[in-house]
């Protein structure tokens, strides 16, 4: 196979991952004797299009399921897509809203049907993306949360925790859709800063009650000049109110106190008293309680249970009554009076209006709070009280943070462990139901006297109530949350379908628990730790032993991707302009454990100018394999075919020059490195660690020495044996690299040598490590070589010789050990410096006209007389000094400002220190120079 002169992502990705899929090297058996390695996908949701954060998830977890199949496991990645209840009742209600249709108008069967017919079409696009991506999943095993098996799993649960007393329906503080109708989990809200304003009401006391109150003045008089000046002053009045702050005057009529904090001294007075609620005209107790903050508004808070999560603790405490003034869609109800009907917001200004006029607003004030939205629908969320299903928590919490805090399941990076435990040890009951049609529905059954029993058919709920088959029977009309299908996964991706008979699958024998879960840290609350939970409630064992938190994904100025803000590119059309191993590569590269990933993303055109990095490593990696097939087939063109097959050249020992020895301990020190790299999830490092061996140890000095070498020699028996040296060890490389970079590796490993039909570098074994051939003495010994060379360089780019003249060089040893080492790479240093004549002796003398520099005590010479001008050169480089050591000047200045030290990033005073260090060694090396012109 030839490789073409560029490297074309478009015409290999989709080759080889057929071929891939042809030959089933991503299919695992639970049966095998291999020692097991598995994944969890995190389900993406049926409605999901791919995204950055798929993208760094997905190629992190591809890059260990390659890797662990490459050394030998049977490695599973088990796949799945999640039913994303109300995000998929969303879409579909839209489309029927399109034909002038509501659900209500389908009806609750007709409308789950047209939805399981829109994920028939649209729920597999983004396994068809991320198949772009290289994902290597046993797509054999693929898993629905809303499949029979799932489903069984789902109801067998419940009924458990049912029987067991720790699901229980009852009243609560929810988050509330308008729009949707439904409960939210707290993973649907997203939270905005919001300007709106803070109203400061007077509640009017009962009797003759009267407090102080301090008010602000402003006195304005009229100048002579016609300005004016304000003054102000405070006076103490006696009022028959209590001034009261709220954000959310649309909730009055379900006010049933107004606290205070005990501790407050002008209100102890009056704790126990009534306030007369304005507007509303209902009388309320004052209550003494902590929430109330003194420093906040007035030190009054209104009461309002029914619509607000700390009200509602709070009327726990006191036993006040919940009353609940709103609509499920959003408008006052009939408790509202004139306001029945009103959409909520109109509702306030209306409100607000009236209040005004009854003179009892006090003051208003710019505020600014956050605001929850629901992540569907958009609009702001309502905490609502409400009738919903719960699971008690603290029950389940407890062994699940054991099993963490003991290292049973091991967080990476370890700092999540501390927010777990913060979490879980204040964990509250889980809301578990969803006003929606599409989804698990909830196998409770009411009788017609009340009574309720979950069970996992309508026989078993009869058999549980004691009702006769033809007794009035009615299910829960509430579907599950999406995630008491997910929390579960760790199960149901194993066979298990809540029988007794799955209990213990052969899959979930070979491969559980997993080994890995790959997940962001914000949802380590909604799914990481009640998988932990009902794993080990429902199974006894843990689901995971490792978790990788995935970093935050951000733009250059540090704000999360989103398509509001203009921000969030298309992936695929990146991956068309890139490549996919583009993409991984750069992905991975820029994501340091616990740190966030910046993309410079571009506004206007939507680019990423840093996938430049991924595309060019990989036309790096295709031009090294070019060269050396082009090489081979020079050093055997004079062979027939059959010669060729036959043929066995090798390198022996006594062969192996310094820079064979180098590259091969190099080799093998970046085998033990990259292993060492993704044992610890230091995935980042892993991928520097081969961009370094590959880009600079292998391309810019191996295949460079090789390429010196070949030139220089006639023997066709030696070049194929250096050639078949070089390649031998490139095979090797590619097979490292293949994780993060599969199919350029791929299209490269089956040309790079012959293979046979279902051979693959994605099953082909990882290259071991040997102590013996990782020499550091060796690559001590190359360092000085490089040092040697890249200081003769650095003198000729510091003198300003032009790039095309060849230069006499000499460079005197100080013992006979620096001289061997040296001279043993005589040809390749006399050809990467330009030099004419190379002369390298211990302790050799300085020649006429030679410019100097000393490097690990060897004193080498470049001669510049006749080529360039000592007159002009010192000239030359006096304005460089002198431009280095204004450089200085403003550097160190900057640097000696505290507040830039104090304020700017630790990175970019690191950097003014970096800049300063090198300015000053450059005016230290010039002027030596200079020394030497003279």
């Amino acid at each position: 196979m030839e490789l073409p002169k560029a490297y074309n992502p478009s015409e290999t990705e989709q080759k080889w991952y057929e071929y891939w899929l042809k030959n089933r090297f991503f299919a695992s058996s639970d049966v095998s004797e291999k020692p097991p390695y598995s994944i969890l996908m995190p389900p993406p949701n049926v409605t999901g299009i791919l995204h950055f954060g798929h993208i760094l998830n997905h190629t992190i977890q591809d890059i260990y399921i390659r890797w662990h199949r490459m050394r030998g496991y049977e490695s599973c990645w088990f796949p799945g897509t999640d039913h994303a209840g109300i995000a998929t009742e969303s879409k579909v209600v839209q489309q029927i809203k399109k034909e002038g249709l509501t659900r209500q108008d389908l009806g609750r069967e007709k409308f789950t049907e047209r939805v399981w017919e829109w994920k028939e079409q649209y729920g597999g696009i983004i396994f068809e993306q991320l198949k772009r991506l290289g994902n290597s999943s046993d797509w054999d095993r693929m898993l629905f949360t809303m499949d029979e098996s799932s489903q069984n799993a789902v109801r067998e649960v419940f009924v458990r925790l049912f029987d067991e007393g720790l699901v229980y329906r009852g009243k609560r503080i929810i988050n509330w859709s308008p729009l949707a109708q439904s409960a939210l989990s707290d993973e649907e809200v997203q939270w905005r800063e919001v300007k709106e304003f803070m109203y400061t009401l007077r509640y009017t006391f009962e009797g003759d009650d009267t407090i102080e109150l301090k008010r602000v003045l402003k006195d304005i008089v009229q100048n002579e000049d016609g300005t004016e000046t304000t003054t102000e002053r405070t006076v103490l009045e006696r009022v028959n109110y209590l001034a009261v702050a709220t954000a959310r005057p649309e909730t009055l009529f379900g006010d049933v106190a107004v606290a205070v904090n005990p501790k407050d001294e002008r209100y102890k007075h009056l704790i126990g008293k009534r306030v007369r609620v304005p507007l509303a005209g209902q009388f309320v107790p004052i209550i003494a309680d902590d929430y109330a903050e003194a420093d906040f508004g007035t030190g009054c808070v209104k009461i309002t249970p029914a619509h607000d999560p700390n009200d509602f603790m709070v009327g726990d405490r006191h036993s006040l009554e919940r009353i609940n003034t709103m609509n499920p869609d959003g408008t006052l109800n009939e408790l509202t009076g004139e306001f029945n009907g009103m959409e909520r917001f109109k509702a306030r200004k209306a409100i607000m209006d009236k209040l005004k006029e009854l003179d009892l607003v006090e003051e208003i004030k710019d505020y600014t709070h956050n605001v929850g939205y629901s992540e569907r629908g958009g609009e702001p969320i309502e905490p609502y009280l409400s009738d919903q299903w719960f699971v008690q928590m603290k029950p389940l919490a407890a062994p699940a943070l054991a099993s963490v805090k003991n290292g049973d399941v091991k967080f990476y990076p370890e700092h999540w462990v501390k927010t777990y435990e913060h979490w879980m040890t204040g964990i509250k009951d889980w809301c578990i139901s969803r006003q929606l049609w599409w989804g698990i529905r909830i196998p409770a059954f009411y009788a017609e006297d009340g009574r309720v029993a979950a069970a996992r058919s309508e026989s078993e709920a009869r058999q549980k109530l004691g009702l006769s088959n033809d007794a009035p029977l009615r299910q829960d009309d509430d579907v599950f949350d999406t995630w008491f299908s997910s929390n579960i996964w760790a199960m149901t991706t194993m066979g298990w379908d809540g029988s007794d008979a799955s209990h213990s699958t052969p899959t979930a024998l070979k491969f559980s628990p997993t080994n890995l879960l790959v997940t962001g840290p914000d949802i380590i609350f909604f799914w990481v730790a009640r998988m932990i939970m009902f794993n080990l409630k429902f199974k006894g064992v843990i689901p995971f032993k490792d978790v990788y938190f995935t970093s935050i994904i951000r733009d250059a100025k540090g704000r999360k991707l989103s398509k509001s803000l203009g921000n969030s590119p298309d992936p695929l059309l990146l991956m068309d302009k890139y490549g996919a191993d583009a993409m991984r590569f750069t992905m991975i590269n820029a994501a340091p454990i616990g740190t966030d990933v910046k993309l410079d993303i571009n506004d206007k055109t939507q680019d990423i100018a840093s996938l430049e990095l991924g595309r060019n490593f990989a036309n790096k990696v295709w031009n090294a394999a070019r060269f050396l097939m082009m090489k081979r087939e020079e050093a055997y063109n004079d062979l027939d075919p059959m010669q060729r097959s036959l043929s066995s050249f090798i390198l022996q020992p006594s062969s192996l020059t310094l820079s064979d020895l180098w590259i091969q301990a190099r080799f093998h020190q970046t085998i033990k490195d990259s292993q060492a790299a993704l044992e610890g999830y230091k995935l980042n490092e892993y991928a520097q660690i081969m961009y370094r061996f590959i880009w600079s140890d292998f391309c810019d000095w191996y295949v460079e020495a090789v390429k010196i070498r070949l030139y220089a020699s006639s023997d066709k028996n030696y070049n194929r044996a250096l050639v078949n040296f070089a390649v031998s060890l490139f095979d090797g490389v590619l097979r490292l690299l293949h994780p993060i970079m599969p199919f350029v590796t791929e299209q490269i490993w089956q040309a790079i040598t012959s293979r046979a039909e279902g051979e693959s570098v994605c099953v082909a074994p990882v290259p071991e490590f040997s102590v013996e051939l990782a020499s550091e003495q060796v690559v001590e010994r190359f360092a000085r070589v490089q040092s040697l060379t890249e200081s003769i360089r650095a003198l000729r780019g510091l003198m300003n010789v032009p790039p095309h003249e060849n230069l006499p060089v000499v460079v005197s040893c100080p013992d006979a050990a620096s001289h061997e080492i040296y001279a043993s790479e005589e040809r390749v240093i006399q050809a990467m410096t330009k030099a004419s004549t190379l002369e390298i002796a211990v302790n050799a003398a300085k020649p006429d006209g030679a410019v100097s520099a000393v490097v690990q005590g060897a004193e080498l010479f470049v001669v510049v007389k006749g080529v360039i001008d000592p007159a002009k050169e010192r000239e030359r480089l006096q304005k460089e000094i002198a431009r280095l050591e204004n450089l200085v000047k403003t550097t160190a200045a900057k640097l000696a400002n505290e507040k830039f030290v104090a304020n700017a990033a630790l990175e970019l005073v690191e950097y003014e220190k970096q800049k300063l260090t090198s300015a000053q060694d450059s005016i230290l090396k010039i002027q030596a120079n200079i020394a030497e012109l003279a």
